[in-house]
């Protein structure tokens, strides 16, 4: 228990007046007893409720002079009415609380007050936590599944490793079929690509979500689907062929049927392909992308043209293609045949990194740096040179991906996943897996875990915009998908050790099954 007995004297007491006046006052000679507050350790300093739940708050032992719950003894609970204002509300004058709470959704927390008040001194003593208010579904990861090949549902896998105010079994909880549970009925077909983001013009946390022939928003309180592809764009494609979803600087991108679509998290539409593009292609729908706020982090978006021979970059809704520049590492405006394998963020979570096979069939890291605050346009940073011996292993890749704080490269065959860590002057390929699939069961797909607010808006660390992670597994840990007959699959969240080396934790992963065929997953996060 955890006792608090501060109390604020509101009686006033007027000066005394001249040294003629005789002071018969009793207040040196008795003594006030103090009010105690007794607070159970498990809700010591914060307390969590689920949007328009009751909160229960029990337990706590009040005393003044040894007697519990005296009858002079006044009670008011409150809370403050934004996560930044100390205005309190006033919601319940009772000993124990036990009232529905339905302030917005918050991560950041609110103010929660008890004030004890002694009637017989006019005496207040106060109690104050965070208070937490989640949605029903926290965060966590959103697992897109079928169990009959034909219709899909999602389901959400929280954890304290994978949740940041997680407070059920310690093994975690695994709520499934959402969709079918929410709205009627599951996806009428197979997921094919999913992504979470938030909504600014409604202040919704949601995920993109797309099928064989919808693209639907979905809202992750209570998973409602928000509306079809028809809702989706101003003017629906011709063919509607979702191949990419990305979160990109303020703007969700989407590659569908080759054209590039690029909108604002404050608009509710798409509109037509971005301006500027359509004679661009993504090549092998392979992008390297990050969603960082700061100005001098530009480009947020590079891709390489295969037609064209050349890089393409893009920033908030406008895309370019590379200029000629043979000065530098490699020449992003004059880089013919090559083939793009992955993209993403790495070495220091600011360096785009692309792996690219080369005409000769062998591998390289393709990295950008120096970006210019005004224009946009990334310059060649260093090329790494891929060992040989990786070929073979890179040709059976189901999956390849970085770490975003080190210079690490996995692949990910359907037996295991390997490691290759590049530095100046030395790349490493090691031959023996840092992950293997467990007997019976093949890899189908591995990416590296990010919280969920931090996989949307990046923030770099820096003073001006500190991380906005606060999980300590992300970008340390691995999310690796298993399957055994091609139905029994499991997901695993794989911690990294040693960090820098790529090593990865297999005998510490979290591991959840009953899904089914997993088709996808994503992250679901509470936008602060």
């Amino acid at each position: 228990m955890r006792k608090y007995s501060l109390y604020l004297l509101l009686a006033g007491w007027s000066l005394l007046a001249a040294s003629c006046y005789e002071d018969k006052s009793t207040l040196q000679t008795v003594e006030i007893p103090p009010v105690e507050i007794e607070v159970p350790a498990s809700i010591a300093s914060q307390l969590s409720v689920v949007h328009n739940s009751r909160l229960d708050v029990e337990g706590i032992r009040i005393t003044k002079n040894g007697k519990e719950n005296p009858e002079d003894l006044a009670y008011e609970w409150s809370v403050s009415k934004t996560e930044n204002d100390s205005e309190l509300i006033s919601l319940a004058t009772t000993q124990e609380f036990h009232e529905v709470i339905d302030l917005p959704i918050s991560s950041a927390g609110y103010l929660f007050l008890l004030t004890v008040t002694d009637t017989t001194n006019d005496l207040k003593y106060q109690y104050r936590w965070k208070l937490f208010v989640t949605a029903q579904y926290n965060e966590g990861l959103v697992v897109a599944y079928t169990k009959n090949g034909t219709t899909s549902d999602l389901a959400l896998v929280m954890h304290r490793q994978l949740t940041e105010t997680y407070a059920g079994p310690g093994q975690g909880t695994i709520e499934k079929d959402l969709i079918d549970g929410h709205n009627g009925s599951p996806f009428a077909s197979p997921v094919t690509h999913l992504l979470y983001t938030y909504d600014k013009t409604s202040k919704r946390n949601m995920l993109w979500v797309s099928t064989p022939d919808d693209l639907m928003r979905v809202e992750t309180e209570y998973y409602e689907i928000l509306g079809h592809k028809e809702e989706a764009f101003v003017y629906l494609p011709g063919t509607l062929h979702v191949e990419a979803l990305l979160n990109t600087y303020q703007c969700t991108m989407i590659v569908n049927d080759g054209d590039i679509y690029e909108t604002l998290l404050s608009r509710d539409r798409i509109s037509m392909p971005v301006n500027g593009t359509e004679e661009m292609t993504v090549d092998n729908n392979v992008v390297s992308a990050h969603s960082a706020p700061a100005s001098t982090r530009r480009p947020s978006t590079i891709f390489y043209d295969k037609v064209r021979g050349k890089f393409c970059y893009g920033y908030n809704q406008s895309f370019y293609s590379c200029s000629s520049v043979p000065s530098g590492a490699f020449d992003p405006g004059n880089a013919p045949g090559l083939h793009s394998i992955a993209g993403g963020i790495s070495v220091d979570n600011a360096t785009h990194t692309l792996l690219m096979q080369k005409a000769d069939g062998n591998y390289a890291l393709y990295t950008f740096g120096n970006y210019s605050a005004s224009a946009g346009a990334p310059s060649a940073k260093l090329i790494y040179e891929i060992p040989a011996e990786a070929n073979s292993v890179l040709g059976e890749a189901v999956s390849v991906f970085f770490s975003r704080f080190d210079p690490v490269l996995y692949i990910a065959t359907r037996s295991g996943i390997y490691k290759t860590v590049f530095t100046a002057g030395s790349v490493v390929f090691d031959p023996t897996p840092v992950f293997t699939a467990p007997a019976g069961e093949h890899i189908t797909l591995a990416r590296l875990y990010v919280q969920g607010y931090y996989a949307m808006e990046n923030y770099d660390g820096s003073a001006s915009y500190p991380s906005n992670a606060s999980l300590a597994w992300s970008s340390r840990a691995v999310v690796v998908v298993t399957s055994k007959d091609d139905m029994n699959d499991k997901l695993h969240v794989v911690p990294q050790i040693n960090f820098g080396s790529g090593q990865l934790d297999q005998p510490n992963a979290l591991v959840f099954d009953g899904f089914g065929k997993i088709l996808d997953y994503t992250v679901a996060g509470l936008y602060k």
